[in-house]
């Protein structure tokens, strides 16, 4: 019985990709990318996004977040980004240590997204020598509270980037959970919306530790290798990081699994709404449930076992985030339902 609700990092890797790596682990293979393994990785996520890429797989998101940042972001950057973007408030700084005085510029946005509008008024001036000018748009898909752009509203935040002279980074740690939510295709999401640089999940989806950049121009992605040298994420065995994405994105195994973890998120937040107790602060429509419910309900759930994350939220307050993933049961949720719905009564 899982009651572990923190991340789907802590689920355990998925079968198919741990039975790929320790096979791999006998194979000979070129070093720093070079390898056989990345080069067919490149062309399978060619195929999968209907476009040309250049895809460099590194070990964590926050490396990939804030070298493909620090590649589209130039000199004097300003980088708009929603308030509780994981590389705003999870990453340590990562960002601006990587981009060499590079500054986020954190707006607010409801149910965790962006407005054109609210982008505008954050801009800045272009022309004044003493402010930086804005150079990147950073979107979450999905974002830090389970919500997703659809692929209209990326068009029009992308659109209005390029139009300001703005490049367009994705921090697509749970690119695939949104894929299977939104029903539109990986093209339709990053480089047909104005997407320059996506950084793909594979850890969250049941990879050991595997992440991808992917840019959508190759011009853009010049001497990005150099830039993963000099910040240490150019691994030399990068293919056991390529092995894994292969696994993942070699077939529909990545969509099976985003799709099993959101249907368990939708199970927990719909069997909370009918409660009439207690209902999710966010719509619930990837995999992560939002709960206020107060402390004392939360001290209940712990003492009963379970874990979870609080996220002080400026506005909200304390709120309980529960992740699901590939290897969450129905029979945890419904488990997981009814302490929330028994601590709740208890509360008062």
């Amino acid at each position: 019985m899982n009651r572990d609700f923190r991340s789907d990092n802590v689920a355990p890797p998925l079968p198919q990709i741990l039975d790929t790596a320790i096979r791999s682990g006998g194979l000979w293979m070129d070093a720093y990318a070079d390898d056989q393994a990345t080069g067919r990785l490149e062309q399978r996520l060619a195929v999968i996004f209907e476009h040309d890429v250049a895809a460099f797989p590194i070990l964590t998101g926050t490396a990939a977040n804030a070298l493909a940042l620090a590649q589209i972001s130039g000199r004097f950057g300003q980088i708009l980004c929603h308030r509780s973007s994981h590389i705003h408030v999870d990453e340590c700084g990562a960002v601006e240590f990587h981009s060499q005085g590079n500054r986020l510029k954190a707006l607010e946005g409801k149910d965790g997204k962006l407005e054109a509008d609210t982008c505008i008024r954050g801009f800045g001036p272009l022309d004044d020598v003493h402010q930086l000018r804005t150079t990147a748009l950073s979107l979450s898909q999905a974002t830090e509270v389970g919500t997703y752009y659809c692929a209209d509203e990326v068009l029009r935040l992308a659109g209005w980037a390029k139009d300001n002279g703005a490049a367009v980074h994705m921090d697509g740690t749970r690119f695939a959970n949104v894929v299977v939510a939104s029903g539109s295709t990986p093209a339709e999401l990053t480089w047909r919306a104005g997407v320059d640089v996506l950084c793909l999940g594979g850890t969250k989806g049941g990879a050991i530790g595997a992440e991808v950049v992917v840019f959508f121009d190759r011009e853009m992605a010049v001497d990005f290798k150099r830039l993963m040298k000099r910040s240490g994420h150019l691994a030399s065995r990068l293919w056991f990081l390529a092995v894994q994405l292969e696994a993942y994105f070699g077939d529909d195994l990545w969509q099976e699994t985003a799709r099993d973890a959101n249907a368990m998120a939708r199970l927990l937040g719909n069997t909370l709404s009918e409660s009439g107790l207690v209902s999710p602060c966010y719509p619930v429509q990837t995999n992560m449930v939002f709960l206020k419910a107060g402390m004392s309900t939360y001290e209940h759930l712990r003492e009963l076992g379970y874990k979870f994350y609080l996220i002080e939220d400026e506005i909200e307050g304390a709120v309980a985030r529960f992740v699901t993933s590939y290897a969450t049961k129905p029979e945890d949720v419904e488990r997981l339902a009814d302490a929330i719905i028994r601590c709740v009564v208890l509360s008062g």
